[in-house]
């Protein structure tokens, strides 16, 4: 719908350039003074053309993040190259960080832009959305945030993807909705709460469609247990859950006035106890009567899908799936079932969905073969959409999301490709003027295969082709030149042998044929770092490098990539977490206790670029007394981030120290109260700290990611709350980038990174 609104206001002002009766004089599109220009440049505006040309290149960041569907994805280092933002880390696909509702085109499942139709960036999981009959709609779940404003499990989105300010229901976090329905000026909330702010309706509630606010009239009694779908016939509601009780004795289902919320006691049709209606659908039987169907968990009245006309009578309709259905949706005569069963009646074999008679319940269409469970259905026009558990679509790829068309069945282009399952409840798919919306229970769609390493266009945001893929994670990476040097915890690169070490030619990201043989590695590479004509790298589990003993640490040549003669000999139990080249020293970061032989050093100690052999700085006696897991130089000073809690002989140092070269000693000016992975300073002296602490300097309000101003120490008013561990930062072009296992910052939702100028306000 936004879409068409600015494809609107383009053709007007297309059609105001063009109805100018005098005869257009030649000239140049180049000319910015030309109708031409204009012209041109709008066309280029509305087409995001970013193509080299004299006319403007309008920027259009798209936020993607990265996933991965067995465990929480990771970004663990970032760098620039050209025009290019470059992130490794653990995760094997990304995709646009929409939040858990997406607009989507409703052909294709492609994301709309966000400059026609801005990111909800909902923050939480959304399992119901209901049309609002204005062009908008609600959504419901157990989100606290929609772009970035605090709205507590029900919210309003307006035609132009912007959320409602107007409507806001009373704040509960512990509250869970699990469905949503209209009816004239009210909006019922159905799922799982206790109360409603002081108020007792419990597990159904009743809010002005406008306002939210509560209508206290409407209250049913005590509920005990949760509401899963609401459906009208009339002034009349129909509620499906797993409760027994409202007030009195009612099993999986009742019937409630509209307006009083009273339960209407000659609906006495009931499943048995311990059963659950997940789903009900007010449709028509064979004769065009109305009926409600229901869907679920229970034995009797039926197996798992029942009918009753709307006074409770229970009509013949009877499917008998083996197993629960989770959703059921009608179209014309067909009644489509989606679940976790394998039969149906007249189908021995019907996996997951299936289509049965309206009448009889007999099987009518089984050909969607779906190979795992269907949690959620919504037709939308001639289009049957499903989410749930399946991978697969008549054998076609389709990640937990599919499209059909009806009565034909036929598999629809429409694949916006999730990066997990969608839950029962924790889903739905509702028009939104041409296009629809897609809630359910993960934050990013569109998803494309990126396997631990991704190039992404600083510009558009939009990830490159054919960029190389790693079978295991990319802990650090290092640039120099037109080469790219990564290390981690892969054994190869496009199936070809790399052991945690390898080189990437620029700027095509081609695999060089360097393989310095680091055999029988058990851990990973975790730094690099060049200078003097070297590339020094360290980490964890070796002990041999081309052929020759080098214990945790070495270096090869620059030029020739061949090892070099450089070896401080960390002991065989340590780790090199971090390395810091500055003039002739290579400062080596870590959890080691013996370097060059002499177990006096310990942890941290900077050692010369030729032979490895240890120096006085920056101390001979005063150590941080754990990992050293990051180090950055700003400004003649080296700022010291990690694991330790003190400096041998020095005192306090909690997770951060200062070394000054004008003065060869230690600062504690900035203090963290937990690990520090990532210290980036900018030219103006602002220094991002990333790690897994609550607080710099005894702060308890800026969790995992905090920010200094340098010489002052003044802690920044910037708090984007990421929600988990920052691993890594970067600056570029005015701003941080930030990335590690988060996927919620600022009250936005995100996929393991974003960028910041540290200007954004604090979030509430």
């Amino acid at each position: 719908m936004a879409k068409n609104f600015y494809l609107s206001i383009f053709l007007v002002l297309i059609a105001m350039a063009s109805t100018n009766c005098k005869p257009a004089d030649l000239e140049s599109t180049c000319d910015v003074k030309s109708e031409s220009f204009l012209l041109a440049s709008l066309v280029r505006l509305a087409t995001g053309d970013r193509s080299p040309s004299c006319l403007p290149a309008f920027s259009f960041l798209e936020e993607w993040g990265v996933y991965v569907s067995t465990s929480i994805p990771k970004v663990r280092s970032i760098l620039s190259y050209r025009n290019h933002i470059l992130m490794g880390g653990d995760f094997n696909k990304v995709g646009l960080s929409t939040g858990s509702v997406a607009i989507l085109d409703k052909h294709s499942g492609t994301a709309i832009p966000s400059r026609f139709c801005p990111f909800l960036k909902v923050k939480g999981e959304t399992y119901a959305a209901v049309p609002d009959g204005s062009g908008g709609f609600y959504i419901g779940g157990t989100f606290t945030h929609v772009q970035g404003i605090k709205r507590s499990q029900v919210a309003h989105i307006l035609p132009g993807c912007q959320l409602d300010p107007n409507f806001n229901v009373t704040e509960d976090a512990s509250r869970s909705v699990y469905t949503l329905h209209v009816l004239g000026d009210n909006l019922y909330v159905g799922g799982n709460f206790a109360s409603w702010g002081s108020n007792p309706q419990s597990n159904i509630a009743s809010v002005n469609r406008y306002t939210g606010e509560l209508n206290t009239g409407f209250f049913p009694g005590a509920m005990n247990n949760y509401v899963y779908s609401i459906v009208s016939f009339g002034n009349s509601l129909f509620i499906g859950g797993s409760f027994d009780t409202i007030g009195a004795v009612r099993l999986g289902i009742a019937k409630l006035n509209a307006t009083t919320g009273v339960v209407d006691t000659s609906f006495t049709s009931q499943l048995n106890v311990g059963g659950a209606a997940f789903d009900l659908n007010m449709g028509t039987d064979s004769q065009g009567s109305p009926v409600l169907y229901v869907g679920g968990s229970f034995s009797t009245p039926r197996n798992n899908a029942t009918a009753f006309y709307p006074d409770g009578t229970l009509t013949s309709w009877a499917p008998n799936p083996n197993a629960p259905v989770e959703a059921i949706q009608q179209y014309e005569n067909t009644v489509y079932l989606g679940g976790s069963f394998t039969s149906v009646l007249g189908a021995p074999t019907a996996n997951f969905l299936v289509g049965v008679d309206n009448g009889s319940g007999t099987a009518v269409k089984n050909d969607f073969a779906i190979d795992l469970t269907v949690t959620s259905l919504h037709l939308v026009g001639n289009q049957l959409y499903a989410l749930g558990q399946f991978t697969m679509a008549k054998g076609i790829s389709r990640n937990y999301a599919a499209a059909f068309e009806v009565p034909s069945g036929a598999l629809t282009n429409w694949n916006p490709s999730l990066d997990e399952a969608v839950s029962n409840p924790g889903g739905a798919v509702i028009p939104f003027g041409n296009d629809v919306v897609l809630g359910f229970n993960r934050y990013g769609v569109n998803l494309i295969p990126k396997k631990h390493f991704v190039v992404f266009d600083e510009a558009t945001g939009y990830p490159l082709d054919n960029t190389p893929e790693f079978d295991f994670g990319i802990v650090t990476m290092h640039l120099k030149g037109d080469r790219l040097f990564l290390g981690g915890s892969f054994r190869t690169i496009n199936g070809i042998s790399r052991n945690s070490f390898a080189a990437l030619d620029l700027p095509h990201y081609q695999l060089n044929p360097m393989d310095v043989q680091i055999p029988g590695i058990t851990g990973d590479i975790r730094a690099i770092a060049s200078g003097n004509g070297q590339v020094y790298f360290g980490g964890d589990g070796f002990t041999t490098v081309s052929g020759q003993t080098r214990n945790r640490v070495a270096a090869i040549s620059e030029e020739t990539l061949a090892l070099t003669q450089w070896n401080p000999n960390v002991d065989v139990t340590g780790i090199v977490s971090s390395l810091l080249v500055v003039g002739d020293a290579v400062f080596i970061g870590g959890l080691y206790t013996s370097l060059n032989g002499n177990n006096t050093i310990q942890y941290y100690r900077a050692v010369d670029t030729v032979t490895g052999t240890a120096i006085s700085l920056p101390s001979t006696t005063n150590y941080p007394q754990n990992d050293v897991m990051v180090q950055t130089l700003y400004d003649g000073k080296i700022y010291l981030g990690g694991s330790f809690t003190t400096i041998s002989g020095l005192g306090a140092f909690n997770n951060f120290a200062i070394y000054d070269f004008a003065t060869n000693s230690y600062q504690n000016s900035i203090y963290a109260n937990g690990f520090v992975n990532a210290i980036t300073p900018a030219p103006d002296g602002r220094v991002l700290v990333g790690g897994s602490f609550t607080g710099l300097n005894g702060s308890t309000t800026t969790p995992n990611v905090s920010a200094f101003q340098t010489g002052s120490y003044n802690i920044l008013n910037w708090a984007p709350n990421p929600d988990s561990t920052v691993y890594t930062s970067f600056y570029h072009n005015g701003k941080w980038y930030v990335g590690g296992e988060f996927k919620d910052a600022f009250n936005k939702a995100y996929g393991g990174f974003f960028r910041t100028d540290l200007n954004e306000p604090p979030s509430n």
